[in-house]
C-alpha cells in the first residue's frame, strides 16, 4: 500500500487506490456527505459546503465558501494534502480503494484523482517536477476560471492541451444523469495521459476554439458561446476579455449550461458575479432547486440541470443588474 505499481504495468480503465463514485446528486452540506459515505471518503467539487476535513472525510473545492483569488484550485489542494499532509499515505490505512466522489470530469477533477491514485509519485523526497509543474499551472488557470491571459501557443507547446483533451467530450455534452461511466472513463483517460506526460510519450493537440461573440456589452462584458470548447475562455482571455457570461452547450433538453467569469477581483463594483447569479436563478422556472451557484470570481449553471434561460434573457437580466451597480 502507496509504493504503487509500476508505470508500465497500469492497466487502462483501473485505479487501484482510488475508487471513483458519481452520485445522484450534489451533497448540500458536511451533514449530507458524512451520512451518505463511508468513512475515509475523498468529495472532489461534489458539495456545495464550505472545503476542507473533518475528521476522516476530506472535500477538496474553491467555488462555494471561499474567495476565489486566495484559495488554491482543488487540485494543488489534494497536491498539498498527499505531499505534505500524506492523506493518502494514512487513509490507505485503514481503506483500500479510498472512495472518491466527483460530479463531473473537469481538468481540475481529473488533475485532483490523478494526484490521488497516484500519490506516491508526491510522496517521494523529489516528488514528480512534471506534475508538480502541470498541478501549478492548471492552478493559474482554473482559479481565474479559464479566464486567465496566457500565450496560446505555449498552453500547446507544453503538453496542457493534449493531457485534457478527453475531457471535451463531457463538456461538448453536458452532464446528464446515468454519465458515472462517461465521468469514470474521461478521468481514466486524462490520467493516462498524465502518465505519457510523465514517461515522455506525450502529444501535441491544437487550440482550434473559435468562440462566438453573442453580445458586447457598454458595461465590459460579453456573452460568448464556447460551443464546448473549454479553451474558449483562454482565446477570450488572449483577445483581452475579462468579464464573461459563456453559453458552455445546450443540452439535448432544451436547457443549457452557462458560466459568469470576472476575470478581476477589482471588477466587483462593475461586474458582481453573486448578485447576477441570485438574478438568474430568480428567474428560472425551478425555483425548488438551485441552478446557479459559485464564488465571487467563478459561477455557473448546475452542469447536470442546467438553466432554462436563453442567452437574451440573461443578457437582459444582466443589464439590468451591472446598470445598477455602475451607479453606485
Amino acid at each position: 500500500m502507496g509504493t504503487g505499481p509500476g508505470l508500465a504495468g497500469i492497466m487502462a480503465g483501473l485505479f487501484e487506490n482510488i475508487e471513483i463514485r458519481v452520485p445522484e446528486r450534489r451533497f448540500q452540506s458536511w451533514a449530507d456527505f458524512t451520512s451518505a459515505a463511508p468513512e475515509y471518503s475523498i468529495g472532489l467539487e461534489v458539495m456545495d459546503d464550505t472545503p476542507g476535513h473533518q475528521g476522516h472525510y476530506a472535500h477538496f473545492d474553491h467555488h462555494c465558501g471561499v474567495i476565489r483569488e486566495v484559495t488554491m484550485s482543488a487540485a494543488m489542494q489534494v497536491y498539498i494534502a498527499v505531499r505534505q499532509g500524506r492523506i493518502m499515505e494514512r487513509w490507505l490505512r485503514h481503506k483500500q480503494p479510498i472512495p472518491v466522489y466527483v460530479w463531473n470530469a473537469d481538468q481540475d477533477v481529473c488533475l485532483s484523482a490523478f494526484v490521488l491514485e497516484y500519490h506516491y509519485m508526491l510522496e517521494r523526497v523529489e516528488g514528480t517536477p512534471l506534475l508538480r509543474w502541470i498541478v501549478q499551472y492548471n492552478n493559474k488557470i482554473d482559479v481565474c476560471g479559464g479566464l486567465y491571459p496566457v500565450r496560446l501557443d505555449e498552453l500547446v507547446k507544453n503538453h496542457f492541451t493534449w493531457v485534457f483533451e478527453p475531457y471535451m467530450e463531457q463538456r461538448s455534452r453536458g452532464k446528464e444523469q446515468g454519465d458515472a461511466e462517461l465521468v469514470t472513463k474521461t478521468i481514466r483517460a486524462v490520467c493516462d495521459r498524465l502518465l505519457a506526460l510523465i514517461e515522455g510519450r506525450a502529444g501535441t493537440s491544437p487550440i482550434t476554439a473559435r468562440p462566438d461573440i453573442l453580445y458586447r456589452s457598454e458595461h465590459d462584458f460579453v456573452i460568448a458561446a464556447e460551443k464546448g470548447d473549454p479553451h474558449s475562455r483562454l482565446v477570450l482571455a488572449a483577445e483581452g476579455h475579462r468579464n464573461l457570461i459563456s453559453l458552455i452547450c445546450q443540452r439535448p433538453s432544451g436547457r443549457y449550461t452557462y458560466s459568469v467569469i470576472r476575470g478581476s477581483p477589482y471588477d466587483e463594483d462593475t461586474f458582481p458575479v453573486i448578485e447576477l447569479i441570485n438574478a438568474f436563478q430568480a428567474a428560472e422556472d425551478r425555483q425548488d432547486v438551485k441552478i446557479w451557484g459559485g464564488s465571487n470570481l467563478a459561477a455557473g449553471s448546475d452542469s447536470e440541470l442546467g438553466s432554462s434561460l436563453h442567452w437574451t434573457q440573461l443578457r437582459d437580466i444582466a443589464e439590468r443588474v451591472v446598470s445598477v451597480a455602475a451607479t453606485r
